[in-house]
């Protein structure tokens, strides 16, 4: 079942963590998530994603390379009653295990890292450079018929962008027109 906005979902904004967006709704309602699937909320910022398939009733693991955003998305999860597994890691670094889903709103903007919040926006010079290595990474730990779901913009360059995508089954989900931008989710598996 597709997730919907929970207005009831309590989100509290924090110092040094990426902001619930536009991008980050619209991975949520782009999202089929089901009582007990196993979901990865990879880059958790302040948790809204992994929240509203906690509550939807999914077994959730929240990651984030932010330490900030970490304490963000526990305190979040407390405030809101939901049980969350977040983890401190750079992208799968310290993940074990397998997940059906998994969701990703990479930091795309075709600019270089700095600090704790550009890191959460800073794709690299091509804005691909962190899918590329997240997507390096994730079928290793995706169960046999699981998916992910990534936000993708207009903003990454087209070629290396449809080069790391090559890999993977995709379905175009839900794209809103943004001001400078457009912003889609796709739904990726492997053949």
């Amino acid at each position: 079942m597709r997730l919907r906005i929970d207005p009831d979902i309590v989100i509290r904004e924090c110092d040094h963590v990426y902001p619930p967006r536009e991008d980050s709704l619209l991975l949520i309602k782009s999202m089929d998530v089901s009582k007990d699937v196993r979901v990865l909320d990879m880059g958790c910022g302040t948790g809204i994603v992994g929240l509203h398939c906690a509550k939807a009733g999914a077994m959730l693991t929240s990651v984030d390379i932010n330490p900030f955003a970490v304490g963000c998305t526990r305190d979040n999860a407390s405030k809101n009653g939901l049980n969350i597994d977040v983890i401190l890691s750079d992208l799968f670094l310290d993940i074990e295990g397998d997940f059906d889903i998994i969701a990703f709103n990479p930091p795309y903007l075709p600019d270089t890292i700095g600090g704790d919040i550009e890191r959460s926006w800073a794709g690299g010079e091509d804005g691909v450079r962190v899918l590329e290595r997240f997507l390096k990474d994730a079928p290793r730990h995706l169960t046999h018929g699981g998916r992910m779901y990534v936000l993708l913009s207009t903003l990454m360059k087209d070629a290396p962008l449809q080069c790391v995508l090559s890999q993977f089954v995709r379905d175009r989900l839900l794209a809103q027109k943004m001001f400078f931008e457009e912003i889609w989710v796709e739904s990726l598996r492997l053949p």
